[in-house]
């Protein structure tokens, strides 16, 4: 089997213009450019993985730089159109699909078994990551949702933790009696624009967002069954939340950690956020638990949606194989273990789940029961549209009935699914 190592001397080589031998990965030179997102790896990760590669590679220059999730569909489609992208990035796995159907992403299906743990990545993390039956990234890491609570909250206003949607609004409505006084309290804190934390309602119910037949994508968020689901989100909130209904999540954690709510639909890793000892409250984590999101039939679970991250590499790229080589290295079994026993994900192996503990662990039960969004290479269009997002917004603040609010925005996605590329 050829070693990542030894692709990187080959490349080098070819490069050079010599065939007679191979060059001491000591004397490559260059530099890796390397785009994260925020909050998606612990920074002692980052530096491990950057260590680890710079004694390999002392002379290659590493720049990890780090991108905020509200623009970077902007700034890739403008690096990529360029002609010298980052020669690696952290994509989100709903635009996997855009990114690998337009080229923009390195073929990396030759080299799948050069990567650790590759025959055990998790299945929807590596189907986001195959387009047309090719791999155009590795997966980095998943995240699902699930509800983390106030104990002591709970405590006081004689609340259980939910087995259904129905005791979830009982003990939310105990909780707006024991502490609504506060003008700031939310028994729920729901942002408007949630839609991650509002399409377990629907799938609970039996709705979808969109359903493909052949090539062609019709909306589904307008089914009678996601109806049904929307409507039992929009009690919920309406009693529940006192959270900005034209707003997102992204402050959902600061929110928390002021301490006047008691529960958020939120990503494992967001425990540490509130309880960060700069920005967050550390006081506050003895007191936090979750429990996964409880479905309208009492004893199960609500479907989550399946988030999580891949590492792709750039077409352009002029380091293929070191960047496959920093790319295994994060993706690899030492610093996928950091990430679940630091980080507090979901690892991109199966192998590794075990790891979480405590809170982590309520997470990794909740992915069992995951779904994924419509894999179009259109799909990241109806992100960036915001149609779910302002179908929302519509309901929560009134300004649409639940049944014209889906049409309009089942319209909308069948449209931007069906447009050519």
């Amino acid at each position: 089997m050829v070693t990542a190592i030894g692709l990187a001397a080959a490349l080098v080589v070819a490069a050079c213009g010599s065939t007679s031998q191979a060059i001491n990965p000591a004397d490559q030179t260059g530099t890796l450019t390397v785009w994260l997102m925020n909050g998606s790896a612990p920074q002692s990760v980052v530096d491990g993985v950057n260590a680890d590669f710079k004694a390999k590679y002392p002379n290659v220059i590493v720049n990890v730089e780090i991108q905020q999730w509200s623009n970077v569909t902007t700034k890739l489609d403008t690096a990529f159109a360029g002609s010298a992208p980052p020669d690696v990035m952290e994509l989100g796995n709903t635009l996997v699909a855009k990114y690998g159907y337009n080229g923009a992403l390195a073929d990396i299906t030759g080299q799948k078994s050069s990567f650790q743990n590759s025959g055990t990545w998790l299945q929807s993390l590596t189907d986001s990551c195959t387009v047309s039956g090719k791999l155009y990234c590795v997966p980095y890491y998943a995240g699902s949702r699930a509800v983390i609570y106030r104990k002591d909250m709970f405590a006081a206003a004689g609340a259980t933790v939910p087995t259904s949607m129905d005791e979830m609004l009982a003990a939310g409505q105990k909780l707006m009696t024991k502490y609504g006084s506060d003008p700031n309290f939310s028994a729920l804190y729901f942002p408007g624009k949630y839609w991650y934390a509002a399409a377990p309602f629907v799938w609970d119910f039996g709705g979808d967002i969109a359903t493909q037949s052949g090539s062609q994508w019709s909306g589904a968020i307008n089914s009678s069954a996601s109806q049904q689901g929307l409507s039992v989100l929009q009690n919920l909130v309406s009693k529940l939340s006192r959270a900005d209904k034209t707003g997102d999540e992204l402050k959902q954690d600061q929110a928390f950690a002021q301490g006047h709510i008691a529960m958020i639909i939120a990503n494992g890793w967001e425990v540490g956020v509130i309880t960060d000892k700069k920005s967050g409250n550390p006081s506050l984590l003895p007191n936090l638990g979750a429990f996964p999101i409880p479905s309208h039939v009492a004893g199960q679970t609500a479907p989550v949606f399946l988030g999580g991250s891949d590492l792709g590499i750039a077409a352009k790229s002029q380091h293929q194989a070191l960047a496959r080589e920093w790319v295994g290295l994060l993706g690899g079994t030492k610093y996928q273990s950091q990430m679940v026993t630091v980080g507090g994900v979901i690892p991109n192996t199966t192998s590794l789940v075990t790891l979480s503990s405590g809170l982590p662990a309520i997470f990794a039960a909740a992915a069992k029961n995951s779904r994924f969004t419509p894999n179009s290479p259109n799909w990241a269009n109806v992100e960036s549209s915001n149609v779910l997002q302002n179908m929302l917004v519509a309901i929560f603040t009134g300004r649409s009935s639940i049944p014209d609010a889906t049409k309009a925005a089942s319209d909308k996605i069948a449209t931007i699914l069906n447009a050519s590329s």
